[in-house]
């Protein structure tokens, strides 16, 4: 029991709890905790979990000690001090309260006053690596299983993997055989199991090299590299050396939908490592068990979205952050945070190395490398033999008018990847039917009621749903406004595109990837699979197809509605615009089979498309930093962004007025 009244026995507690202040509250144990320890406290008659933030002593208090409660419970999960460090550096640098800070961090689980039970890892090894005289009786599979046992230990969930549903069986058989031995807690994880290994090119060789000569320095390194130039294999190489020398690995990706292919690649090359994902898309207990795991050391690899940055490791070597220019790694609720900013951080905390990874880097982090912060280096062509660039031909639409979204020589170049079973992509950044629906009568526009957005228009569930907000409503049968009944649906979307297309080429095999047809845990691993088997002839989608992805049977990519990113309130508008473009063409010829990129635009003539048909990236970034000097804009300057939300737009307006301008 833990004294109601705190003697010179007792220790005493600061505990943060998940409120948004900058306020710890002290508590009292019999017992000394290690900072960071989970507990659980009675706050205002309510039981909370909170975390060891700092120990104290009764000559701090300024109030009765009879006023301190004692710890209810004491879990065993204890957060590491260098997560602490990074939470703490999160909070100030990002101005959000720590408490609140603290609880985003953690996985959900931890948050609740439950106790956490992980399941141990079950692993089998051989009993007699040197005995084979049954496998000439094995099947291919088991004759591969036994391959790998020899070579070291394997989970359960590898052999399950690799044997299918059948794996029980086998394994009940063997360990009756006295061939195998199956176990749980291996605390000395086996050596590595490095397969399906891709010869390097020179180049990608002599980044490996020198990359892996500056680890000792631990300073930031930037790798450039053109789409296709094989950044991947470059990080697996790192990798292996990483893990070979019993460290760890964080490989952070921008989007989930990245993930089911990068870990496919992993599993091949390390068939026997302990890998785990850290995405929204598992569940709370696997979320929470990898989370874990990692802390504990018996998790080698971690591959997750930008939360996993804050991943507790008992022996962290390398961090990876792949596309680090995509906005994806930015959390733009609650705390706001880069996650490409915070890795960095961790790596200088850790001093370890950091890899960024792009082809079309931030300016922000080129600008690191010429201030000589980062070091660069450069994939110059692509992995594959006789590879190249696609392509990229602009289409005027001031002198080639589009029909449906579509100009015909967009329409004669996709029939003609038809007639060659070739697959062509169609980017669009906008999901949807259409952008906006418009009164004919009285000039009313479907404006979101909750926001200042606009509606879009949804033609599968006639809906109206805002992109920013979330809200969603039916689609009003006349104008709110006249009560006309002459309402119009303005531009496009994905939706439309996709209808125009069904009527250019009805016979076609047409797919549609954006966040509507891609909402459910597994739609997009479905959708890939589809993609790779050659049962897709034309892909429409959003910037989600811009990222990382490798369709070696594309061969056609198609610009649409392109021009909205070239004048925007958004000084990175054209930056934007032009990295997605980038991303997007890279995904055209990247196997055997030359690519071609058709852009359709209004403005031909605008530096950012001139650069683009060169994929000059290195003049156009320049030209973009020598822009933001002269008009003193990030990175040359600080920005901060002063925002208000209210119900009503006068009451923001008269908060943001009353505001202090300086």
């Amino acid at each position: 029991m833990i004294n109601e009244n705190p003697s010179i026995s007792t220790y005493l507690f600061n505990i943060i709890l998940d409120l948004p202040l900058e306020q710890y509250f002290t508590y009292s144990s019999e017992v000394n905790l290690a900072i960071g320890q989970r507990v659980l406290v009675d706050f205002k008659n309510k039981k909370m979990v909170g975390f060891v933030w700092q120990r104290t002593v009764k000559e701090d208090i300024s109030y009765s000690l009879s006023k301190i409660k004692p710890i209810l419970y004491v879990f065993s999960e204890i957060i590491p001090q260098d997560v602490l460090g990074l939470i703490k550096f999160a909070a100030h640098y990002y101005h959000y309260p720590t408490g609140a800070t603290f609880f985003t961090a953690i996985p959900s689980l931890l948050r609740k006053p439950e106790v956490i039970v992980i399941n141990s890892i079950k692993y089998v090894s051989l009993i007699n690596p040197e005995h084979s005289l049954f496998t000439k009786k094995l099947g291919k599979n088991q004759l591969a299983l036994y391959k790998q046992l020899q070579n070291g230990t394997l989970t359960i969930s590898a052999v399950k993997e690799l044997l299918g549903a059948s794996y029980l069986k086998l394994l009940d058989n063997w360990e009756c055989l006295g061939i195998i031995k199956i176990f749980s807690d291996c605390h000395k994880l086996s050596n590595p199991i490095i397969t399906n290994k891709l010869p390097l090119n020179q180049e990608q060789s002599n980044i490996v090299s020198q990359l892996s000569e500056t680890f000792a320095i631990a300073k930031p390194a930037l790798l450039y590299g053109i789409t296709g130039s094989g950044k991947t294999e470059v990080y697996l190489e790192l990798i292996e050396q990483v893990i070979l020398d019993g460290k760890q690995v964080l490989v952070l990706v921008p989007e989930i939908n990245l993930t089911p292919q990068l870990l496919d690649r992993f599993k091949k090359r390390f068939s026997n490592v302990q890998m785990h994902i850290l995405t929204s898309n598992i569940n709370d207990k696997a979320r929470v068990s990898g989370y874990l795991e990692a802390g504990y050391g018996t998790r080698q690899i971690i591959i997750g979205t930008r939360m996993a940055v804050f991943t507790p490791f008992k022996n962290l070597g390398l961090i990876i952050v792949d596309e680090e220019h995509d906005s994806s790694f930015k959390q733009n609720e609650s705390l706001r945070y880069n996650a490409r900013n915070l890795a960095v951080f961790r790596a200088n905390y850790h001093n370890i190395p950091i890899l960024l990874g792009s082809a079309t880097p931030s300016l922000e982090t080129l600008y690191n490398y010429k201030l000589k912060k980062y070091s660069l280096y450069k994939l110059t062509s692509r992995a594959v033999s006789n590879a190249t660039l696609p392509s990229i031909k602009l289409i005027d639409l001031n002198t080639t008018p589009a029909s449906n979204g579509l100009t015909n020589i967009v329409i004669d170049s996709i029939r003609n990847r038809l007639e060659n079973k070739e697959l062509s992509l169609i980017y669009i950044n906008r999901r949807g039917y259409a952008p906006v629906v418009s009164c004919y009568e009285c000039g009313w526009v479907s404006h979101c009621t909750s926001c200042t957005g606009n509606m879009v228009y949804h033609n599968k569930d006639a809906r109206l749903k805002c992109h920013h907000c979330g809200f969603t409503c039916k689609l009003p049968n006349a104008c709110p406004k006249c009560e006309s009944k002459h309402l119009q649906a303005i531009g496009y979307g994905t939706q439309k595109i996709e209808e125009s297309l069904e009527q250019c080429f009805p016979e076609a095999r047409i797919l549609r990837i954006d966040r509507d047809t891609t909402s459910s845990k597994l739609a997009w691993d479905i959708l890939y699979k589809k993609v790779h088997n050659n049962e897709v002839d034309i892909l429409v989608g959003t910037q989600m197809l811009t990222k990382g992805h490798d369709f070696h049977n594309l061969t056609l990519v198609v610009g649409l509605n392109l021009d909205s990113g070239l004048y925007s309130h958004d000084f990175r508008s054209t930056e934007f615009l032009f990295t997605q473009l980038m991303q997007v063409s890279g995904r055209a010829g990247r196997g055997v089979k030359p690519g071609e990129v058709l852009l359709q635009t209004h403005y031909p003539h605008h530096e950012l498309y001139q650069y683009l048909i060169k994929h000059d990236f290195s003049g156009f970034a320049n030209f973009l930093l020598k822009e933001r000097k002269i008009l003193g804009l990030p990175p040359y300057t600080y920005y901060a962004l002063f925002r208000a939300s209210g119900k009503t737009l006068d009451n923001v307006m008269e908060f943001l007025n009353a505001a202090p301008k300086k």
